[in-house]
């Protein structure tokens, strides 16, 4: 098993480097790569080029930085063999709302892929939505993305951006509060990670969740999120104290299990939470996207699942298992540290935030496509093999970056539950260290060099 030696350095792919990625790949020309967007590492494809009439080896070279063209790959090793048809890009569209429907354009992509090419680990790097593509913010200018975005960071910030609303967008200022108040507040900085940590294991990571939209003859990500598909299988057994109990054992959806994630679903239920409460304005909000409800899952009964889009599959796909669906993480077999590898039960797992947005957006009946090759979808391996990379060396490290991160950025230690004290390994840890460990470092220099510490 290969690994990469840059375990916290995951940067944004940028237009130089994925110029240099698609020149070794020598599937994509110059003009081609002077198509991506350098601040979202979208990939647009020649407007010359029809997508219809894509190689497959073009078609590759871009899902390896945007996987909203990987559902158009013929590779049969990306899907089940037993898959019956392949897709062209009139599939990608909703096909149960009408044809002018606004959303009728949206899809998602899962790609389970935790290792690259060659074998070495792949890693995650989520990009939060990126609201100005969207149709549904069309016409707001710089100054409400600048507020909507600074929201969150205090009373005095949300203040201000309700107040423009009211005075500048009356007309729509229901929408753009109910959006606000119900998702985008819960918005967390996006994970980056090569792996999640349980005990002495460390499991690869690079596990995506990819929204998408067809605009014009281009593919468009408009947001990226981490997720965790099916690696452990629950069995029930007897203890020694004449209880039923459960134990999980490992069980890949790989080789002759391939089937039970078949390539197509939609998602043909949309249901609620109890964290929020579902007012007029979601009713409304539903209504436009083509349907939800208020429904809560719950696991055997019990546990909630937050935001539960049911996935059916597509009747192509007559194998593929039934009842799963996409919510945010609510069981105690996968924290939030796991995700980006594959370590579910089953279901479809994202954050708080990806939930939330995930109900928003997507349009009732939403294309769902399933995509990874069997020798790419796992890798385990012993954790000493990288601790020397880890951050943290100790418990009494890992504190002290956790008191650092609660004293100068308490809104951003809340939204990763970062408590004052715990593992110096764990996932939330590394998270929170991916995204300000620069500055954390330049902080404790600062304190050395001044004789504080």
């Amino acid at each position: 098993m290969k690994t990469q030696k840059w375990l916290l350095t995951l940067a944004p792919i940028s237009l130089v480097s994925v110029f240099f990625l698609f020149n070794s790949i020598g599937d994509v020309t110059k003009d081609q790569s002077e198509l991506i967007h350098p601040d979202t590492s979208i990939v647009e494809k020649p407007r010359s080029i029809p997508i219809s009439e894509l190689e497959d080896s073009t078609i590759l070279a871009f899902s390896k930085v945007n996987s909203c063209y990987l559902p158009l790959i013929q590779e049969a090793s990306y899907f089940s063999k037993k898959f019956g048809k392949r897709l062209l890009l009139n599939d990608l569209f909703n096909s149960n709302l009408p044809e002018n429907h606004p959303y009728r354009n949206r899809y998602i992509v899962g790609d389970f892929n935790v290792l690259e090419e060659d074998l070495t680990v792949r890693g995650i790097e989520e990009i939060n939505p990126i609201l100005s593509m969207l149709v549904d913010f069309k016409g707001l200018d710089s100054s409400f993305f600048r507020l909507l975005e600074n929201a969150q960071k205090s009373e005095e910030d949300e203040t201000s951006f309700i107040q423009y609303v009211n005075n500048h967008l009356a007309h729509r200022k229901d929408e753009l509060l109910n959006f606000y108040t119900k998702v985008w507040k819960y918005k967390t900085p996006g994970i980056k990670r090569l792996y999640g940590i349980v005990g002495e294991t460390a499991y690869a990571s690079g596990q995506r969740l990819c929204l998408c939209e067809v605009q014009g003859d281009t593919l468009v990500e408009v947001a990226r999120f981490a997720t965790s598909s099916k690696r452990l299988d629950p069995v029930k057994y007897i203890g020694e104290d004449g209880k039923e109990h459960i134990r999980h054992i490992q069980y890949l959806p790989t080789e002759h299990r391939r089937d039970y994630y078949g390539l197509h679903y939609r998602i043909t239920s949309k249901n609620w939470e109890t964290q929020r409460k579902y007012e007029s304005y979601d009713a409304k909000h539903d209504s436009c996207v083509g349907g939800g409800n208020t429904r809560i899952t719950r696991y055997k009964g019990r546990i909630e699942l937050p935001n539960f889009l049911l996935m059916n599959p597509d009747e192509s796909n007559p194998r593929a298992m039934r009842q799963n669906g996409i919510h945010e993480v609510a069981l105690r077999e996968l924290t939030r540290g796991m995700l980006g590898s594959s370590n579910s039960i089953g279901c479809i797992r994202v954050t708080d935030f990806g939930s939330k947005f995930l109900r928003w957006w997507t349009p009732q009946d939403a294309n769902f496509f399933i995509l990874y090759e069997d020798n790419r979808y796992f890798a385990s391996f012993p954790k000493a093999e990288i601790k020397a990379e880890l951050p943290f060396k100790n418990q009494k490290e890992g504190d002290s970056f956790r008191k650092w991160l609660i004293d100068f950025k308490p809104f951003q230690a809340e939204q990763l539950n970062i408590d004052p004290t715990g593992k110096f390994d764990n996932g939330y840890i590394l998270d929170a260290y991916n995204l300000y460990g620069k500055e954390y470092d330049e902080w404790l220099l600062n304190q050395r060099t001044n004789g504080t510490q």
